[in-house]
């Protein structure tokens, strides 16, 4: 393992250093803002701004990088991202704040962007898969370890926003030092959102809905914690221990869904995070050991029902086209995500921190609303392309490139004009009219000829697959 990680030494070390900064932020900045009461409201538009952030990075940092190389780019990103904390001390009022958190989004976008296409050039077909566990768990547990500093370090003043600095701007060392030449600039994923939810309605509505449910809690969780009587430190518990709850969890429950299906495994997990949702939002003064179970059992549910989605689209479609499948599923994911905040916070105004996981169990129990009926319209998917479970961060398209499910034909490169298309465009179908599947290059049918039967799906030719 170490001679397969020695390569990408200074990529991962580069991500722990930022990762632990970005931790430091994510519980900093709802705190702080609580403690110049600042809005329930204001909080949730600076977590949406953060969210949006990423969206809009997502899309134009690949210029950036293809225009002055990854190290450069590194650079700048680190420059502007180091700012935000900084300014967080000078300007204490929500507009700047918010636009802070759209900038410090932006900036992480181009820095994973970054780490994540270059640890894509530096590994293989062979070592990928391991690469791409091993980035994910430090990504998880430096984040951890900067929530935890806001627990040990007092939040009044402004060392805390200092550290998160430091944090940053020293991520630019490893990559600044590194003798490994950079790679090529990464590739634009296409996106293609009609044609992604026609593959899979409930892939694509579970990632959105999601996305909504955990950037809710994200960014308003530390807030609903202090409400509940808990202090700096036990709010940055109670999120990290949904956090890492949900990073032990995400096998067993994608093992299970090899097993018994992608659907009823997003239904089943939906369920018990609805619950463990409307257990906090319900109880009137819950203990402390019912708070954090709670927590646990939210973050166990939810955290893997984003990647449950991309696994099962990705089971529907051949390996070729699994990036853009999983870019798709991220973009819906981050508008899902900077949606839930602002339609959080804005119910959280009007009737107290307990509609926070009210809010919270809606979009739960929407997806086990969608994945059921998907279910009860088609009982049986055509996973033709089923591959085991795969866990996979939430941060750029880039990082799918190191999904195993993936292989070097997976990335698409097209000009940046072309980078989201019109919803009005034609949709291939996925299945014929007479039941079989045409040659339109989006889904492959591998069986001979010969063996060939028509296929009904639910009783009914040419509805979508899952």
């Amino acid at each position: 393992m170490t001679g397969i990680l020695k390569p990408v030494t200074a990529l991962l070390m580069a991500t722990a250093i930022v990762m632990a900064g970005h931790g430091v932020l994510v519980m900093l900045v709802p705190l702080k803002a609580s403690a110049y009461e600042f809005s329930s409201l204001s909080v949730g538009l600076m977590g949406s701004g953060y969210f949006a952030g990423l969206v809009i990075g997502c899309i134009f940092a690949p210029a950036i990088i293809g225009k002055v190389g990854h190290i450069r780019a590194f650079s700048a990103f680190t420059a502007c991202v180091t700012v935000t904390p900084l300014a967080h001390t000078l300007l204490a009022d929500p507009v700047s704040w918010t636009a802070l958190r759209l900038l410090q989004g932006l900036c992480c976008a181009g820095l994973w962007l970054v780490i994540e296409s270059w640890l894509n050039a530096a590994s293989d077909t062979e070592t990928r898969g391991r690469v791409l566990g091993a980035y994910t768990l430090i990504q998880l547990a430096l984040q951890t370890v900067g929530m935890q500093l806001v627990g040990v370090i007092d939040i009044d003043g402004t060392a805390l926003f200092t550290i998160a600095a430091i944090l940053y701007s020293l991520s630019a060392l490893p990559i600044a030092l590194t003798a490994t030449i950079a790679p090529a600039p990464p590739k634009r994923n296409e996106l293609r959102l009609t044609w992604l939810f026609r593959v899979s309605p409930a892939a694509t509505l579970a990632a959105g809905l999601t996305g909504f449910a955990t950037g809710s809690f994200w960014i308003l969780a530390p807030l609903y914690a202090k409400s509940a009587g808990l202090s700096s430190g036990g709010s940055a518990g109670f999120v990290a221990a949904a956090l890492l709850a949900g990073a032990v969890t995400q096998w067993p429950i994608g093992s299970l869904s090899d097993r018994y299906g992608r659907r009823p495994a997003m239904s089943a997990a939906a369920t018990v995070a609805m619950f463990a949702s409307l257990a906090l939002g319900l109880m009137g003064n819950p203990s402390l050991a019912t708070v954090f179970a709670c927590a646990i059992l939210f973050g166990a549910a939810s955290f893997p029902i984003y990647t449950l989605a991309i696994a099962h689209a990705n089971d529907l479609v051949p390996k070729r086209r699994a990036v853009v499948v999983s870019s798709g599923l991220l973009f819906v994911y981050s508008i899902g995500a900077a949606a839930g905040p602002l339609v959080a916070s804005t119910i959280v105004e009007w009737l107290g921190f307990a509609a926070l996981f009210t809010t919270i169990s809606v979009a739960c129990a929407l997806i086990i609303a969608v994945t059921m009926l998907r279910i009860t319209i088609h009982p049986r998917t055509r996973s033709r392309h089923h591959e085991d479970f795969v866990m996979v961060p939430r941060t750029t398209p880039a990082v799918f490139d190191l999904d195993p499910r993936t292989d070097e034909a997976s990335a698409i490169e097209i000009e940046p004009h072309s980078f989201t298309e019109p919803l009005h465009a034609p949709v291939p179908e996925i299945i014929a009219p007479d039941g079989r599947l045409p040659d339109t290059g989006l889904v492959d049918d591998p069986q001979p000829e010969e063996d060939r039967q028509p296929e009904m799906v639910g009783g009914v030719p040419g509805r979508p697959a899952g």
